[in-house]
């Protein structure tokens, strides 16, 4: 005789109301790093244009008729024609506008994309702030879409805004589960790219490896390469080799040659092996994919690699075609102080590598110089390091492995490292 069924609501998975994401991290008011990035009459229009959405949103639709005073309309449509001088501003802050006026009678969607248009903006003029905060209103004006959701996160995450970024890329997560496995993959992967700059490792690798299930699982090839990279990073950065080098070929391959984040992916791998102490693959692969880098800024840091594998490697002719360029680019400004500080930092390497002191305290002293004013802290100390190990006769030694462990691989980690050398010579032979 079958035994009686259970009570169901006791076998039911339990119910909750997910937390609200954060609008804000650390600004004294909503829209504040706005304000900041984007001073003047233009910044001002665009802070007002952000605080009526968010007004609007946040108020409840039988309450909207008397939200702003009479008179606002017309007093905004004056601003926004004196104010906005570039002209792809002037649609969608007009259609912001419109709110003022018709409060009550909102073409919602055709809002939604004006949001969006001004992030677009603020994206290609370099403003993060202005793209963050009107990303996070069009998300704001529709909730249900996890593409949006996945966007704020993303791009909070990138302006280190941590707490604010896990809350809305968890809010994706759970908008895009069984309605989007394509965003609901990427949301996973770049939580654990956030998880990694905070050093949570294992974190970082658990909700990765979520990720990369999660696009084999549901087919989501876009997704899968990526995955396999982000893998490499995570266990290359927990001195995990084996699993490293697996994860590295195995990105290769699903990448394939023609891909745009391939390039990114071999000089991912170059750097691996040339912290920890393997300069003659380095130098391989940086040299076969530095042509694949056409932009001067991303040339430069791969020239900069280069140079020091090439010394430290013996290949002197390649360090000094390597640092002439490097240096000419480094005249010209190609780069952000940032990263015109870590080249410096590996042509003093490079110099230490052949034995020219005279190069190397200038190459440091250039790198100091740059990290000093942006408080680049582990610049900093490197140059600190490689300038001490200088003046007391040990900087052969501190250029070798500064504060890394030397990579020691088994016979079948030899084997796969060599497999990625083949992989990125044959793509720079198509």
């Amino acid at each position: 005789m079958p035994s009686p069924a259970g009570n169901p609501a006791r076998r039911s998975r339990p119910s909750y109301l997910a937390a609200p994401p954060l609008l804000s991290e650390s600004e004294p008011f909503e829209g504040a790093a706005l304000l900041a990035e984007h001073p003047g009459a233009l910044g001002a229009v665009l802070w007002k244009s952000l605080r009526d959405v968010c007004a609007w949103t946040a108020t409840p639709a039988e309450d909207r008729s008397d939200l702003y005073p009479p008179g606002a309309s017309e007093a905004r449509a004056a601003e926004i024609a004196g104010a906005a001088a570039e002209p792809e501003l002037w649609a969608p802050l007009l259609v912001i506008q419109q709110l003022l006026e018709c409060s009550d009678d909102v073409d919602h969607p055709r809002l939604v994309h004006a949001c969006r248009a001004i992030a677009r903006w603020g994206e290609r003029r370099g403003f993060t702030a202005v793209q963050l905060a009107f990303v996070q209103a069009a998300a704001c004006l529709a909730p249900e879409h996890p593409r949006l959701a996945y966007s704020v996160g993303r791009l909070a995450r990138d302006r280190g805004e941590y707490a604010r970024a896990e809350s809305w890329l968890r809010t994706a997560i759970r908008l895009a589960r069984n309605t989007d496995w394509h965003t609901y993959a990427l949301a996973y992967l770049s939580l654990g790219t956030l998880y990694q700059q905070l050093g949570n490792l294992p974190a970082a690798r658990s909700v990765t490896l979520r990720g990369y299930r999660t696009s084999v699982r549901r087919r989501v090839r876009p997704v899968h390469a990526m995955a396999l990279h982000n893998m490499f990073v995570i266990t290359s950065e927990m001195l995990d080799f084996r699993r490293a080098h697996q994860y590295a070929l195995a990105a290769c391959r699903s990448y394939g040659a023609d891909h745009p984040l391939f390039p990114a992916l071999v000089h991912d791998v170059g750097c691996f092996w040339m912290l920890h102490g393997d300069f003659t693959r380095a130098a391989d692969v940086f040299e076969t994919v530095l042509p694949r880098f056409p932009e001067p800024g991303d040339r430069l840091l791969t020239l900069g690699n280069l140079a020091r594998s090439a010394a430290a490697a013996g290949r002197t002719e390649l360090y000094e075609a390597c640092r002439t360029e490097a240096q000419t680019l480094l005249a010209c400004g190609v780069a952000p102080p940032d990263r015109g500080a870590q080249v410096w930092v590996n042509l003093a390497r490079a110099a230490v590598s052949v034995d020219n002191d005279e190069r190397a305290e200038h190459a440091a002293a250039q790198a100091l110089q740059l990290a000093a004013p942006l408080r680049l802290g582990q610049i900093q100390l490197e140059v600190e390091s490689l300038l001490h190990a200088l003046r007391s006769g040990r900087a052969a030694e501190e250029t070798q492995f500064p504060a890394h462990s030397k990579l020691r691989m088994d016979a079948s980690t030899e084997a796969t490292a060599d497999a990625i050398v083949e992989v990125a010579r044959a793509a720079a032979c198509r």
